[in-house]
């Protein structure tokens, strides 16, 4: 069996004076699309900023590929191959899709020809991106903008990929659209951890799911199985 790419071990984070996550203990293996659910204020999004490093991890501890990174800066996390893309719009709306992309790159510091080469790597991905090339990214759709950020993202290499609210505002055509590329992500051998509100059809296409209730691990097994389990389908599906 493969060793975790990511390891969070008795984990406690939040912000303030106010603690959110309590004892947080979960492993993921390479090349795996994971899905957290819960409930509002369960602290779906705090984790995904405490395995980034944007919110301290208080007590406990956090290892990726086999190393401690628990008190590693938030950039240095990123040069190392977790790649974080926030809730909301993170791009440069002034500038131009290459532009961004270009950006993407700047913590590995290539030169130009490999920067060129790399962007052709990952606009290959996305042929939506290439056709609005010179277009400013304020100007794209809710859907274009996501995926532009993913692929910004995707310019430092990461090995594991957080993803908060991915569908957040998108047209199923759109949220298909993302979720296919993850999936091919994932066959390439990124591991995706994801924070998604469209519960069913994120654990309908993910491999693992992971229910937070209240701060703590509720839950982790197969997306199949926790989609099955009448509690979850009557808490978080509606169904």
């Amino acid at each position: 069996m493969n060793a975790p790419i990511l390891e969070v071990r008795g984990a406690h984070g939040g912000y303030g004076d106010l603690t959110i996550l309590h004892g947080i203990d979960l492993a993921l293996p390479p090349a795996c699309w994971a899905t957290i659910i819960g409930a509002n204020g369960a602290g779906k999004s705090t984790l995904l900023r405490l395995v980034a490093g944007t919110v301290e991890c208080r007590q406990g501890g956090v290892r990726y590929d086999g190393a401690d990174v628990t008190r590693v800066a938030p950039i240095d996390r990123l040069k190392a191959g977790i790649g974080f893309v926030p809730q909301g719009r993170c791009n440069f709306p002034l500038l131009s899709v290459a532009e961004n992309l270009a950006l993407g790159a700047y913590t590995r510091r290539l030169p130009a020809a490999e920067r060129a080469a790399e962007i052709e790597r990952v606009i290959a991905r996305f042929p939506k991106l290439r056709e609005r090339w010179r277009t400013m990214a304020g100007n794209l759709s809710g859907g274009e903008q996501q995926l532009l950020e993913t692929a910004m993202v995707l310019m430092t290499r990461p090995k594991l990929l957080l993803l908060d609210e991915p569908s957040l505002g998108l047209s199923p055509g759109a949220m298909d659209t993302v979720f296919e590329l993850i999936r091919a992500l994932v066959t390439d051998g990124i591991t995706v951890l994801m924070v998604e509100q469209n519960a069913r059809q994120a654990l309908e296409a993910c491999d693992l799911g992971i229910v937070l209730e209240l701060g703590r691990v509720g839950l982790v097994e197969p997306a199949g199985q926790v989609l099955s389990h009448p509690e979850i389908r009557r808490l978080f599906l509606g169904l």
